[in-house]
């Protein structure tokens, strides 16, 4: 419930933080019974959803929540306390959290948030009939503000506060910090100040955007005569101010273009308002925040429909935090071929060559330029013995054809004869093939084949590494050889698509280089990844798995955490630790294990094996590094360096993390034992320093224990066999 109430007010600037909270909180009480409305109809609103059994998730956030923090504080501003008062903010409490779910649930079906509207909804529900309740009556309050400051502190407290409120600061800076205050229905300058404070702690690309959002709406307002309508504080605070912190740092990731967006969009949002205050007025209802809820809703819905992304990105994963959100998308993007791809291999064993790739000089060319040949060198770079005259001469002939991923058969061709040597079948272009279906409109096909080779009908299910059949000469093919093409369409010959191979290993002069999802080149000699079975069974983390470890933290007392997988509603796995109520979420594709995402305490020992086993690869050969960019949030320990960075994140970087890890058995006299090494580096201005080192051990049984080791924590973890 505590988190619940807490979060109720950092989400009204899209964060899930305490220092946020607790200072709105704290200024909320400025006025004390618009303080007191705004904590009973949270309080009773988390009451009322929890008994509901509501999604706990999201009422842990405060998204059904916040908007009755809203309306509890604007009741309590406009309204004096009593028993009839008291009476109305409870229903306006539940009418609240039944917009909530209801415009919620309607929106979320397209992907679009409800922001601020339930509270305007039920406000005007209140506002219109209330001089209907005879025992209703107005409140002064807020005017006279500072009565309850006197009540609190007394004349010592009172000269503090009026002292404070009537600074001689510059005019802006005033309209800017009263802007900020009105958004919680206030007009002084300690509550703005409070809480730009907070935003600043909190989050530098907001405390930004707030100061772009009020910049531009004050400039628009006074170039277009428009200042006497438009650039009342509460206009300026809950409207444009709120929609460049939404625009420019939530719903789309922060980048130079955002920004740019957020300046063109308070004009927008500014004439939307002036249209509503004329319309409404002829009904006495204010205005609101609705402008804002309008304008963010459409843009982001215009932004949905669109069929390319463009420079403007909508956040994928939200971590309630600007620079969170920013970092690990740029970290995602760089490894966002894990998550953009459906995972194909190379269709054989062995190393063979690519004698045609992507846009070949020979036939890969058009609609069919995105395809790969591959055959068999021996030493002396020829691709046969013999003088070559026949089909059995040449080493890849009726080599195995295997499947590149797990799929369906879904058609194949097995009655053409091959070619004699030189001799091509351009009645039958693509010869013996095979066309595997692996999603909805992903399908690879393999052609040239041999026929009565196939070990596969039409309809069976294969996994990948399967045996399909043997490589041929049918088909417009003068040698044998192996064609392999991705492709949208079932049919025979479709146009191709530019896909990567997932993980393959490239034979270079210092010896096999890992690629991955990457486009093998014309003349690479490329062959699959083994795996290596005991890092591959140790990191085979399934659904219902425990682990358990006990460790010695910071200051030296023995812990124990346990960690149980799971898998949440979209099918994604993750590690739980119910100690400290953190999830680590992961993917296992068969050859790499990586973490996707961390929630929860940056203290506890499943963060440290987040960082420690960020990605891991699961093959051969040892001695190999393994490179990832990571998000630059991990660095704990360099606070003055990144919060100056934060500022100009969105538009360039002067920092980048990186994890590296190794199998490194120098050391390690057992053969059931393997040992991964992997450290985290920050580089600022080519600088590079090492910021943390890990080792991990296992064996049969799993990952048997690790150690994480930076500037400030030592850890040393082992698994308790339960």
């Amino acid at each position: 419930m505590l988190p619940a109430t807490m979060n109720s007010y950092s989400i009204i600037f899209f964060f899930n933080n305490k220092l946020l909270a607790g200072s709105i909180l704290l200024i909320t009480f400025f006025n004390f019974y618009a303080g007191l409305s705004g904590l009973l109809a949270v309080l009773a609103t988390v009451l009322i959803a929890n008994s509901m059994g509501l999604d706990k998730m999201t009422l842990k956030a405060g998204l059904y929540s916040f908007n009755a923090l809203l309306t509890g504080i604007g009741m309590g501003t406009f309204f004096a306390p009593s028993l009839v008062y008291f009476c109305l903010l409870l229903i306006a409490s539940l009418v609240s959290l039944l917009l909530s779910v209801t415009i919620g649930g309607s929106l979320y079906k397209h992907g679009l948030p409800f922001l601020s509207i339930p509270f305007v909804i039920t406000f005007w529900l209140i506002l219109l009939p209330s001089s209907q309740f005879e025992n209703l009556g107005l409140t002064q309050q807020s005017i006279y503000w500072m009565n309850n400051v006197y009540a609190i502190g007394g004349n010592s407290l009172l000269n503090v506060i009026h002292s404070l409120d009537t600074l001689p600061v510059n005019d802006i800076v005033g309209i800017y910090l009263r802007s900020i205050s009105s958004i919680f229905f206030q007009d002084n300058l300690i509550s703005g100040a409070i809480i730009a404070i907070a935003l600043l702690i909190c989050s530098r690309i907001t405390f930004s955007l707030t100061l772009i959002g009020f910049l531009t709406a004050y400039l628009f307002a006074r170039v277009s005569g428009s200042a006497a309508a438009s650039i009342t504080y509460y206009n300026i605070g809950a409207n444009y101010i709120m929609v460049a912190i939404a625009i420019g740092g939530f719903f789309v990731i922060p980048s130079a273009y955002s920004y740019l967006w957020t300046i063109i969009l308070v004009p927008v949002t500014s004439l939307i308002l002036l249209f509503l205050s004329k319309l409404l007025g002829f009904i006495n209802l204010p205005v609101f925040s609705l402008p804002f809820s309008i304008v963010v809703i459409l843009f982001d819905y215009f932004l949905l429909l669109r069929k390319k992304p463009s420079k403007l990105i909508l956040t994928p994963i939200q971590y309630y935090s600007p620079e969170i959100n920013l970092y690990t998308f740029t970290n995602n993007e760089a490894r966002r071929s894990n998550f953009l791809y459906f995972p194909f291999h190379l269709p054989f064993w062995g190393e063979w060559t690519v004698t045609q790739g992507h846009d070949g000089q020979h036939t890969h060319k058009g609609d069919w330029g995105k395809a790969y040949d591959f055959m068999l060198f021996d030493d002396e770079s020829k691709t046969y013995n013999s003088n070559g005259s026949q089909c059995e001469h040449y080493h890849c002939y009726n080599k195995p054809v295997v499947a590149p991923a797990d799929g369906t058969v879904e058609y194949l061709i097995d009655n053409i004869d091959d070619n004699e040597i030189g001799q091509v079948n351009t009645t039958n272009n693509w010869g013996n093939s095979i066309i595997l279906r692996h999603l909805p409109g992903l399908y690879t096909q393999l052609s040239h084949l041999k026929k009565g080779t196939f070990k596969v009908a039409k309809g069976d299910f294969v996994k990948q590494g399967d045996l399909l059949a043997h490589c041929g000469n049918s088909g417009r093919s003068p040698e044998p050889h192996l064609h392999f093409q991705v492709q949208t369409l079932p049919l025979m010959g479709s146009r191709t698509i530019d896909y990567p191979i997932a993980y393959y290993n490239e034979k270079e002069e210092s010896g096999l280089q890992l690629h991955q999802f990457c486009r093998p080149v014309e003349g690479a000699l490329v062959s699959g990844i083994k795996t290596n079975s005991l890092i591959k069974k140790a990191f085979e983390i399934i659904p219902n798995t425990l682990l358990k470890y006990t460790y010695l933290n910071e200051i030296g007392h023995l812990k124990t955490e346990q960690w149980e997988a799971y898998t949440d509603d979209y099918n994604n796995k993750y590690l739980y630790c119910k100690e400290t109520e953190s999830s680590a979420y992961y993917i296992n594709d068969g050859s790499m294990f990586y973490f996707t995402a961390f929630y929860g305490n940056h203290k506890s020992l499943l963060y440290y094996f987040y960082l420690s086993a960020y990605k891991v690869f699961l093959g051969v050969p040892e001695g190999e590094k393994l490179r990832t960019a990571m998000p630059l949030n991990v660095i704990r320990n360099k606070k003055a360096a990144i919060v100056v960075h934060d500022f100009i994140a969105p538009f360039t970087n002067f920092i980048r993390v990186w994890n590296t890890i190794e199998t490194d058995n120098s050391g390690n006299n057992s053969a059931d034992t393997v040992i991964l090494k992997s450290d985290i580096r920050m580089t600022v201005f080519r600088k590079t320093t090492i910021e943390s080192n890990s080792i991990i051990t296992l064996n049969m049984n799993g990952i048997l224990e690790f150690e994480y080791e930076s500037h400030k924590t030592k850890i040393q973890a082992k698994w308790l066999n339960s």
